[in-house]
């Protein structure tokens, strides 16, 4: 997807070469991923030139924030605090990015818990808080 998104349409063989330079990944491969995404409506098939071309369906900023909340739901409330810092820590933010995360956090600070509940099994909210602490 990243490299439909990024060249905003692409030919089977674009994507083949440029998948290839940083994956060790066969042709065919390549070619089955493409097919996935086109049986999952993420990417669309322009028929009308002699090579087929594909095209995004899907928003870069829609998948990806589709995506993100779908991890952050699997993974512990009480580890989420813990998982945030090491991304902001190890990713790659601007100087406007750094700025809007702390208005966030100040603004979110007052009325944050001192601890997060774990909420992963219904009977004891505590049983997995303690294994990520």
């Amino acid at each position: 997807m990243r490299i439909i998104w990024t060249k905003k349409r692409a030919t089977g063989r674009e994507i083949v070469e440029e998948a290839q330079l940083s994956h060790d990944w066969s042709a065919s491969t390549i070619k089955t991923l493409i097919r996935r995404l086109t049986d999952k409506d993420m990417i669309a098939v322009d028929k009308s030139e002699k090579v087929f071309t594909y095209v995004p369906v899907v928003a870069e900023n829609e998948a990806t924030d589709y995506n993100a909340n779908r991890f952050f739901d699997s993974v512990c409330d009480a580890y989420k605090g813990t998982l945030l810092t090491a991304l902001i820590k190890e990713e790659p933010l601007s100087k406007t990015d750094i700025q809007n995360i702390r208005a966030i956090l100040d603004e979110r600070e007052a009325s944050a818990p001192d601890q997060v509940a774990c909420h992963c099994l219904h009977e004891d909210d505590d049983s997995c808080a303690m294994v990520h602490h």
